[in-house]
């Protein structure tokens, strides 16, 4: 996307969030800069659309955040069952072969979106009047299938950086604001600087990384090369330099080897033994301030030396056997609304992937967990600048196996092209239809 034409669409798509009060019969009025029936789904209005909706998904959160749809749409009924985000695609899987309930709103991790697509269940839900243009560019890209139909609409864009603490950020470096230290790790010698420094002064006390395994996805998706193309697997040719950066990290020891997921991974973020984390917006919310919940305050993010990147984010389709269609339909308008994406910032500061949010009051508070950072424009220019690459079957598979074998580099099990080989024949082994 070139710079700028971000911006601009911006300025054309700007709407307020405020709504401007009741109209006739009782009915929620259009935002401003909508159409005047953009509540309507097939010529139906607010009040006429109803049905019950069932939804499977894994975080309480999205419950509260999806019945916020009742303030416009009252007749609708929402029946939630949580199914762990490991379990949905079996779960899934399982229901449409044995002709059991599935889910009128189909859920899709960034992993699986791929999957989700392939099935061939997912309606076109441009047909119901949901707008594509709505959306953040890339976020509109991801949410359309191979075949061009405009089936998805994601519940956060995942724009990404590097969170720090700030107290090591001034007790190392003099200062802990975002911009300075984003130039200092503007590229990966600035960080290894960093690093080193880091590692000098607390006599090897404080690391800058955890672990190699809890920050190569970030890597990885910075990188827009495909991983595989028409069953070939590419990664050999286009991830070596990936791996060259793993070996380059664990070679310079500035990690403190902590495993991804393990305890004392999610203790050094309150324990301050580790600098920063590669993560999405949503890391501030789901992992440092559960496991720093003294923390306000002191973190702070800034732009990452691989460039910008996107991480997550959950995918929302319409079950294309659904008997709710206008229903569903109803509720995407919903969140694809200035008051949609506001409930949702407000309620678990997901970043939405409405353009015009991003010219609302709102979204450039100070975060206070972040010590007052105004975060959103860091964010927005992430999502300017970024590109990503197309979704794949087995996504899921591919992060995985790259972690593993990131891992492996780090505990010294072979040279960059031994396991970029074996992380091609273990993918090969579970998937027979790849090839090298």
């Amino acid at each position: 996307m070139k710079k700028g034409l971000f911006r601009l669409a911006l300025v054309v798509l700007t709407v307020t969030a405020m709504l401007l009060g009741s109209v006739a019969q009782g009915e929620i009025a259009a935002p401003e800069g909508y159409p005047e029936d953009y509540w309507y789904v097939n010529g139906k209005s607010p009040d006429e659309i109803g049905g019950k909706i069932t939804v499977w998904t894994w975080d309480p959160n999205f419950f509260t955040m999806i019945e916020k749809c009742n303030d416009v749409y009252p007749n609708i009924e929402f029946e939630f069952v949580n199914v762990a985000s490991t379990d949905y695609i079996l779960k899934l899987t399982t229901a449409l072969a044995s002709g059991g309930e599935v889910p009128d709103i189909l859920c899709a991790e960034m992993n699986d979106v791929a999957k989700i697509y392939a099935m061939g269940i997912c309606d076109d839900i441009a047909a119901y009047g949901v707008d594509k243009s709505l959306l953040v560019p890339y976020l509109a890209e991801l949410g359309t299938n191979d075949e061009g139909t405009f089936v998805g609409i994601p519940n956060t864009a995942a724009p990404g950086g590097v969170f720090y603490r700030r107290d090591l950020a001034k007790e190392y470096f003099g200062t802990d604001d975002p911009e300075e230290i984003g130039k200092m790790m503007s590229d990966w010698d600035g960080f290894l600087e960093m690093a080193q420094t880091i590692k000098e002064k607390s006599g090897g006390k404080v690391s800058m990384l955890a672990g190699m395994d809890s920050n190569v996805q970030a890597w990885l998706n910075a990188n827009t090369k495909p991983w595989v193309e028409d069953n070939k697997l590419l990664i050999s040719e286009n991830y070596q330099e990936t791996f060259e950066l793993v070996k380059r990290l664990v070679d310079a020891d500035i990690d403190a080897g902590l495993s991804d997921g393990s305890p004392a991974y999610y203790a050094s973020f309150s324990q301050g033994n580790v600098f920063c984390y590669f993560g999405a917006n949503w890391t501030e919310t789901f992992t440092i301030e559960p496991n720093d919940p003294e923390g306000a305050g002191n973190w702070a993010v800034c732009n990452a030396p691989c460039g910008p990147y996107n991480w997550g984010g959950i995918w929302w389709c319409m079950y294309n056997g659904s008997p709710n269609k206008d229903a569903v339909a109803a509720w995407m308008k919903y969140e694809l609304s200035p008051q949609g994406a506001q409930n949702k910032y407000e309620l678990i500061h997901f970043y939405p992937g409405l353009q015009s949010a991003y010219t609302a009051d709102y979204i450039y508070q100070p975060d206070e967990f972040l010590g007052g950072q105004i975060i959103a424009d860091y964010y927005l220019k992430v999502m300017e600048e970024m590109t990503v690459k197309k979704c794949e079957l087995e996504d899921g598979a591919f992060i995985e196996t790259m972690k593993f074998y990131c891992k492996a580099l780090e505990n010294g099990e072979g040279t960059v092209e031994e396991l970029l080989d074996a992380a091609e024949d273990d993918l090969i082994s579970k998937i027979p239809t790849f090839t090298k």
